[in-house]
């Protein structure tokens, strides 16, 4: 009888104290010679902009690249604990005539990685 008490007690604390990790995206952003662009703007968007019952997808980011050329994206309220995946997005970056753009899809609770090279 302490047995089943001690495990059904084990299993509630365990799975109570469950905390989702971060959600994020971190896009870096260099020129064709490889070197490190920074002050440049990076947006993020929905990728389609809409879903199947015609409704906009409220993912629409924008944030300039630091001194190391990275832009951060927190996009822990796009992600709900329990679903699964979170979004398919475009990152982009235009720096007068150069341009790059690229779809990644956003796993849910990591770090998501974006290398962006302007040309």
């Amino acid at each position: 009888m302490r047995f089943p008490c001690f495990l059904f007690v084990v299993i509630m604390l365990c799975s109570s104290c469950y905390k989702s990790r971060q959600t994020s995206l971190t896009v870096e952003v260099r020129n064709s010679a490889g070197q490190i662009v920074n002050g440049v703007l990076v947006k993020v968007q929905a990728e389609p902009t809409s879903n199947l019952e015609g409704q906009e997808l409220l993912i629409d980011y924008e944030e300039a690249t630091n001194s190391n050329g990275i832009a951060f994206f927190n996009l822990n309220e796009v992600f709900k604990s329990g679903q699964t995946g979170v979004a398919i997005v475009v990152a982009s970056v235009q720096q007068n005539n150069l341009y790059a753009a690229e779809v990644i899809e956003i796993v849910e609770e990591i770090d998501n990685r974006l290398d962006l090279v302007i040309q």
